[in-house]
């Protein structure tokens, strides 16, 4: 054997991906779903729903660090004009993809009107709003095109385009003036946006004082940064790019190893879990709403009234500063859970013990004493023998028997329903015993796992998808009834199309028809990529 014959050629190693990064993408697809999805109650126990912010931050940072990692080497090997060339490509790409988004679901909404297949109590084209594009197509036309329409529903790819338009002027100042003037233009931007859209929400300067008059003054001027959101000038775009650029390059940064990511710190970890908890009475409407505090309490008054004080710190448009710090508090907690390097998405975590007998006893206490208000609907349809029993024993009885009724207000009826669940989920964890607990916390991450990141890895085709797909679920709700079947029939529906869309657009990716490739002597990569 000679030895050229030998030698065998160097193995390239296959180009690493974060799985973190992946798999919150993953899960961010499966949120927007769920959002998009007309009358879908599930929404209302997404995290958004409990802090400022939501899945579109996720997405857009994610969208960040993804970009450093698909762009910030060509601007390094080929330079700058290359790079702008490359980022200039995928703008087109997504530019197309929104256009191609929107007229689909229009007619598909369009569609559903007209052969009347939904609700007749429903008109389609109004659940996003798009009545204009029908009633005046040529201005809407021209708006679509010149990103001048952006309805609803249709307004989180055209910031991207905006904000992928401003990478080669990040990586330019970074080659002229360094990470820190990156740093401060990128905080500049954001503070001008928001100065921006302050102004438009400004009813009278007058009331303002000297120092707010100027700072109106300076918002004025920078109006340009409140884009026209469609061409009769109704509205601006729902996420400025100009604000929302910071949640980008936040996670931009962080890809490109311009900052370093922070510490594993549990002092900090504790500090964001606290934070994200002060949130929730002033994010999730049940509280701040008076849904399940009183009106006549004071600290319900207060909650409201401190939560429209500080409205521009919180909204959604300009990227509010406390939106932002909710949104790193969040990302910073997952960060953490995770492990170090996603260990725990391929490894999977320690399994929590099962409850003591006596939080167990009282878990069972719990579930029992909730089932009327758990299951209300369903005993009111279903079994109204029982559904009278319950009325006598709560609304007649237990004022005689107790001195108070025990029949709950239907608005605060929702936290009895958690109470049951969580004792329920107490309940069944502690029965299914240590080797079903350990294999949910390690075999069922190594499954489920790959199939998020998988979504994660096709993130751009599973959001268009996504989009009409939401319409669909909505319509199928429509047709079939809100109940807890149809909303996991259809929900689990939907986030099975999605994972097909990945599965189906990554095969498409790897081109089958140019047949298998050659074995070699590569090592094979196990379940869940990290998985040993």
């Amino acid at each position: 054997m000679t030895t050229a014959q030998s030698a065998a050629p160097p193995v390239t190693p296959a180009k690493f991906r974060d799985p973190r990064l992946d798999f919150f993408r993953g899960l961010t697809m499966f949120v927007i779903l769920l959002a998009h999805t007309p009358g879908n109650t599930w929404t209302l126990w997404v995290p958004a729903r409990f802090g400022f912010s939501d899945g579109a931050d996720l997405f857009v940072f994610c969208s960040g660090m993804a970009s450093a990692l698909a762009f910030g080497g060509i601007f390094a090997r080929a330079g700058w004009w290359l790079g702008m060339a490359r980022i200039a490509h995928r703008i087109w790409q997504v530019y197309w993809a929104h256009i191609g988004i929107f007229l689909v679901t229009a007619l598909l909404l369009f569609s559903i009107d007209h052969f009347g297949m939904g609700d007749p109590a429903v008109r389609y084209i109004e659940r996003p709003y798009i009545v204009p594009f029908f009633t005046q197509t040529g201005e809407a036309l021209l708006g679509l095109l010149t990103l001048g329409y952006v309805p609803g529903l249709f307004d989180i790819l055209p910031m991207y385009i905006a904000i992928l338009a401003m990478i080669p002027v990040v990586m330019l100042i970074h080659r002229a003036l360094g990470t820190a003037a990156v740093l401060i233009a990128v905080g500049a931007l954001w503070l001008c946006a928001n100065l921006s859209g302050w102004a438009l929400e400004v009813e009278d300067p007058a009331t303002l004082g000297t120092f707010g008059e100027r700072l109106y003054a300076t918002g004025q001027a920078l109006s340009f940064l409140s884009l026209p959101g469609d061409p009769w000038g109704d509205g601006h775009w729902f996420f400025n790019p100009f604000a929302w650029q910071i949640v980008f390059f936040s996670g931009f940064v962080l890809g490109m190893k311009w900052v370093p990511a922070p510490p594993r710190s549990r002092r900090l970890f504790w500090v964001a879990v606290a934070f994200v908890l002060v949130v929730v009475p002033f994010a999730w409407f049940k509280i701040h709403r008076g849904l399940y505090l009183p009106d006549e309490w004071a600290v319900q008054n207060w909650i409201e009234a401190t939560r429209d004080a500080i409205r521009p710190l919180w909204w959604k448009t300009e990227q509010g500063a406390l939106r932002y710090l909710h949104f790193l508090a969040t990302a910073y907690i997952a960060w953490m859970l995770v492990g170090a390097g996603g260990r725990r998405l391929s490894e999977g975590f320690a399994a929590p013990r099962a409850a003591k007998p006596l939080a167990l006893a009282l878990a069972g206490v719990v579930l029992v004493l909730t089932v009327p208000y758990t299951y209300v609907d369903s005993i009111r349809n279903h079994a109204p023998p029982l559904n009278d029993f319950f009325v006598w024993l709560l609304d007649d009885r237990a004022p005689a028997l107790l001195g108070i009724s025990l029949f709950a207000h239907p608005d605060r009826i929702g936290l009895l329903q958690i109470a049951h669940l969580i004792a329920a989920i107490v309940l069944l964890w502690a029965a299914i015993g240590g080797a079903a607990r350990h294999w949910v916390t390690h075999d069922l991450v190594g499954y489920v796992v790959p199939v998020i990141r998988k979504v994660g890895t096709q993130s751009l085709a599973c959001f268009m998808v996504s989009i009409p797909l939401s319409q669909i679920d909505g319509l199928l709700l429509d047709v079939m009834g809100r109940a807890p079947w149809s909303w996991w029939l259809v929900n689990c529906f939907g986030m099975g199309m999605l994972i097909a869309t990945a599965y189906f657009v990554g095969w498409i990716k790897g081109s089958p028809w140019r047949g298998t490739a050659p074995a070699t002597d590569a090592p094979e990569i196990g379940r869940g990529a990290l998985a040993r």
